[in-house]
């Protein structure tokens, strides 16, 4: 089976790139031409094939998508850039998701077309949360969940074989680098907040198995982690702070609610079989990309404990 991966050289890109070829797929890689992606390409050799482009370019894309019994969507503008810079990242999100749909189905009306979405169109949790289903209202509250939503309905008005799978949050060792205003608002969010994590591997997985899923073509799905990946905002992010060797206070947050919830994923799991990892996983990975920094803290570590959550504590206030 011939496949395209969109932003195949971003961090989920590429796992989905490796777990394709680990299924056997035949792997075409499309995405923007940086010398970080050129690098990437040239690692992998005859194992893939590769094109550079702009995913809003539609005469590119016609070339893209020949030949392919299916695609996964996963070039995207992410927070906070989708904010900040509106006008650029719904024509990427938007316009470029339109273009390669209207590309596919020229190609081959009945091509599968895997598109992550995300939990966070479910809008803000409620005070009494309980596990999101598909049958839940979804709320745009910023331009990423307008994107999102925006998006499944071109999908879902298409002649395409799509699945959607809304993703919760998934992150791994790899993305310990965020911005500073962007830590601020985590801290922000209340302690109690719901959050599921699911394992960028199982993400991977999942995408790669709905491709050839038979109960997959016209669903959407929940993607999580699962019942012992359900946890909250001070869990989530007490996960890196412990890989340090520091702690997190309750008090350290503040009393914002987040768009993040825990799913109901027993479809999702019963039709793609994904589940693999869970929050352990990702509090062993941490602790290992984490060590050189978890040894020079331990002789201070009770002073710079101190200091750290009267930072944090301020923080969350602001």
């Amino acid at each position: 089976m011939k496949i395209l991966i969109t932003g195949a050289f971003g961090n989920l890109g590429l796992m989905c790139v490796d777990r394709a070829l680990a299924l056997g797929y035949d792997v075409r890689c499309f995405d923007v031409c940086t010398k970080k992606n050129q690098k990437i390409a040239q690692q992998y050799g005859n194992r893939i094939e590769t094109f550079f482009g702009d995913i809003r370019d539609s005469y590119r894309l016609k070339n893209v998508v020949k030949g392919v019994d299916g695609i996964i969507h996963n070039a995207s503008i992410l927070p906070p850039l989708t904010e900040s810079n509106p006008k650029f990242s719904k024509d990427v999100n938007v316009e470029g998701t339109r273009c390669l749909i209207s590309c596919a189905e020229v190609e081959n009306p009945l091509m599968r077309f895997i598109f992550p979405s995300s939990v966070t169109v479910f809008g803000f949790p409620s005070l009494n949360e309980v596990p999101r289903t598909v049958l839940d209202s979804v709320e745009p509250t910023d331009n990423y969940t307008d994107h999102k939503l925006t998006c499944e309905t071109m999908l879902k008005e298409s002649q395409l074989e799509w699945c959607v799978l809304r993703v919760g949050v998934s992150v791994d060792s790899r993305t310990l680098r965020t911005d500073w205003a962007t830590f601020k608002k985590l801290l922000q969010v209340r302690a109690d907040n719901p959050l599921e994590y699911v394992h960028p591997k199982d993400v991977a997985f999942a995408m790669c198995q709905a491709l050839i899923a038979e109960d997959a073509p016209k669903k959407v799905l929940l993607i999580g982690g699962g019942q012992d990946c359900q946890i909250t905002q001070k869990h989530f992010l007490g996960v890196a702070m412990s890989a340090c060797g520091l702690t997190l206070d309750s008090d350290a947050f503040g009393q914002d609610a987040f768009y993040t919830h825990w799913m109901n994923t027993e479809e999702s799991q019963r039709i793609l079989q994904y589940q693999a990892h869970d929050v352990s996983d990702y509090l062993n990975e941490m602790q290992v990309a984490l060590r050189r920094v978890r040894i020079l803290l331990t002789p201070v570590r009770p002073i710079v404990n101190m200091v750290f959550r009267n930072v944090m504590k301020s923080l969350a206030r602001k």
